[in-house]
C-alpha cells in the first residue's frame, strides 16, 4: 500500500435510472456499496470496468450532481494480516453506478477508453431489478473465548505500566451462522435505515465474499486544499454521555487519539484545528466522545498522501502506533484484513474515505462480526468486552441475531 495508483482511461454515460429502488439493481451480486442517509447519500454498483485509478471521460452530459467516487474502494488496517481474497488496498470502477442525487435515480455504465457509447448503452439496457428479500434471517452467535480476551487485556495492560506505549486497541471476531446465506441486499438496507448517520458499505472480495458495515468514523473528507477528519473515541451505552464526558479514563482515551491524529497530519499540513474539547456523538446503540479535526493541506500534496499516512490513527490501532502495531501482530489472534481499515470512493470531487468500523464479512450463511476497544491504563478485562458486546448490536440484528 502506498504507491501512487496507475492512472488509465474510461469511458463513462448516464441517464435517468428507471428502477424502484437502488439496492435492486442487478443481476448478479452487488460490487460495491456506499450509503449516508444523513448526507443523501446512495450509491450500488454493479461489475468492475476497471481497476487502480483513472480518469473518465464522459459520452453524456452530467446532472448537477455527479456520481460519488466514480472510484470505490480502500485498504486493510495492516499488509501483515490480510484476508485471502482482498488486497491490500484495491479501487474499483463498477461496469454499472446508480446513484441518488437528492431528487432523483440515475445510472451510468463505464469502460475502457475506446468503447462505444452504443455499447455502454447495451451495457445500462441489461439492467434489470432483482427480487428484494422478504422473509426474516434467523442465526446463531458464537462470541468466541473470554479467556483469550480477558489475557490479551491484561498483557496490553501490562506493557502500557512498561511504557510500551499508552494505548492498544485489541479486537475480537464473533462467528455468526445462519439458516441461509445472508441476504447481502436486506442486510444493508437494515444497516442503512438504522445507522443514519453512518457511511453504510460493500466492498466485494476477488473470491466472492462480501466485506460490509455501517461506520460512524470518518478518516478522511476532503475538496481542494482541505482535509477533515474525526477523532472518535470514548465509549459509552446511550443516554449515558454525561458520565462519559466526565470519565477520566474516556478522556484520556479521546486525548490520545486527537494528539496522535494532530502528529500525523502535521507534516502534511500548514495548520490543522479542532475545537478545545470533545462533544458526544449520539449513534443507534452507543455513545462516542467526538472532535473533528480539519488541515489545510500543503501544496502538492494529495488527499491520499494525508490519508494514507493518517492511517491507522490511535482509534483502531494505539499510540505510539508502531508499538502498538508490532503487539497486536503477534497477541491479537486473528487477521483484521479491512476490518478498520479505510473504505470509501475518490474522484474529480475529492476523496471520502471511512474507518471501516461496525463491520463483518460475510461468506454464504456465515459472517464474521468485528468489534473492538481502546486499552489506557485504567482499562479492565470486563469493561472493555462489555464495549465490544455493546458495538456489536450495530450489526447483529441485521444479520437476524436479536437476542445477544
Amino acid at each position: 500500500m502506498g504507491n501512487d495508483l496507475v492512472k488509465r482511461q474510461y469511458v463513462g454515460l448516464v441517464k435517468p435510472a428507471e428502477i424502484g429502488a437502488l439496492l435492486r439493481i442487478g443481476p448478479g451480486p452487488l460490487s460495491v456499496f456506499w450509503s449516508n442517509p444523513s448526507r443523501a447519500l446512495h450509491v450500488t454498483g454493479l461489475g468492475v470496468a476497471g481497476e487502480g485509478g483513472g480518469d473518465v471521460t464522459w459520452l453524456s452530459k452530467l446532472p448537477t450532481r455527479p456520481p460519488p467516487g466514480p472510484w470505490f474502494g480502500g485498504w486493510a488496517f495492516d499488509d501483515a494480516r490480510p484476508w485471502v481474497g482482498f488486497d491490500a488496498e484495491r479501487w474499483v470502477l463498477p461496469e454499472v453506478l446508480a446513484w441518488w442525487d437528492g431528487r432523483a435515480p440515475w445510472i451510468a455504465a463505464f469502460g475502457a477508453a475506446g468503447t462505444s457509447a452504443h455499447q455502454l448503452e447495451q451495457r445500462l439496457a441489461a439492467v434489470e431489478e432483482v427480487e428484494p428479500f422478504t422473509g426474516s434471517i434467523a442465526a446463531s452467535l458464537k462470541v468466541g473465548s473470554r479467556a483469550h480476551w480477558d489475557r490479551t487485556i491484561k498483557a496490553a495492560l501490562k506493557q502500557i505500566d512498561a511504557g510500551t506505549f499508552d494505548k492498544v486497541v485489541c479486537a475480537r471476531v464473533i462467528e455468526v451462522e445462519a439458516e441461509r446465506d445472508f441476504p447481502e441486499r436486506a442486510v444493508l438496507k437494515a444497516l442503512e435505515a438504522r445507522h443514519k448517520q453512518c457511511w453504510s458499505f460493500l466492498v466485494r472480495g476477488r473470491d466472492g465474499r462480501a466485506f460490509v458495515g455501517a461506520s460512524p468514523e470518518t478518516l478522511g473528507e476532503a475538496c481542494e486544499d482541505v482535509f477533515c477528519t474525526d477523532a472518535l473515541a470514548g465509549t459509552s451505552a446511550r443516554g449515558q454521555g454525561g458520565s462519559l464526558m466526565n470519565s477520566d479514563k474516556d478522556r484520556r482515551e479521546h486525548r490520545a487519539v486527537v494528539e496522535g491524529i494532530r502528529e500525523s497530519l502535521g507534516p502534511f499540513s500548514l495548520t490543522v484545528t479542532n475545537p478545545p474539547s470533545p462533544t458526544v456523538k449520539v449513534l443507534a446503540n452507543v455513545e462516542h466522545l467526538f472532535t473533528p479535526i480539519r488541515a489545510t493541506v500543503k501544496p502538492g500534496i494529495t488527499h491520499l498522501e494525508v490519508a494514507r499516512a493518517l492511517h491507522p490513527t490511535p482509534a483502531v490501532a494505539g499510540r505510539p502506533r508502531a508499538a502498538a502495531m508490532a503487539w497486536l501482530r503477534e497477541h491479537e489472534g486473528f487477521s483484521r484484513g479491512w476490518y478498520t481499515g479505510a473504505v470509501g470512493t475518490m474522484g474529480p470531487g475529492g476523496l471520502t474515505l471511512a474507518v471501516a468500523l461496525r463491520s463483518a464479512l460475510l461468506d454464504g450463511a456465515k459472517a464474521q462480526v468485528f468489534v473492538g476497544a481502546g486499552i489506557v491504563a485504567g482499562s479492565t478485562p470486563e469493561s472493555e468486552w462489555i464495549e465490544t458486546e455493546r458495538k456489536s448490536r450495530a450489526l447483529l440484528p441485521a444479520l437476524g441475531v436479536h437476542d445477544a
